[in-house]
């Protein structure tokens, strides 16, 4: 009868650690279902995150791009002014580029604009100053 006993109790044991293993089991299956669900949520972050880092650096590299072609662009237009005898200084103010025709102060006005709009991070004083600069020419108005 002791034998008896001592089997049940076992068996009482073995059931409760069965139980508990079972606890065990069902926690650490929902702890590890919210870990992977927050590591997909963190993967989806870094792919956004590099996406938008590459778009980035995609877009400095056109700027880039499109300032080196117009600053190769006004190198030219200021050689070619030289060799002209026009003097030109784009930097002086209001009526320095009067030569220009108005088609040519438009094409500088988008090309300032790509450049120095404030919706690009440009500043509104320098788009303004190139805007005066232009409309005197554009325009005909001081």
């Amino acid at each position: 009868m002791t034998h008896d006993i001592a089997s049940e109790e076992s068996l009482r044991y073995a059931d409760h650690d069965r139980s508990w293993l079972e606890r065990e089991l069902a926690s650490a299956t929902s702890a590890t279902r919210d870990l992977r669900r927050r590591l997909e949520k963190a993967q989806q972050q870094l792919a956004e995150t590099t996406r938008a880092y590459n778009k980035t650096v995609e877009n400095m590299l056109d700027i880039i791009r499109e300032n080196n072609t117009l600053t190769l662009e006004c190198d030219r237009l200021r050689w070619q002014c030289q060799r002209e005898g026009v003097a030109v200084n784009f930097g002086s103010g209001p009526g320095v580029i009067q030569h220009l025709t108005p088609e040519e102060a438009r094409a500088i006005r988008k090309a300032m604009a790509r450049l120095h709009h404030p919706d690009v991070g440009g500043s509104v004083e320098r788009m303004q100053h190139w805007n005066a600069m232009l409309d005197v020419i554009e325009d005909g108005r001081p």
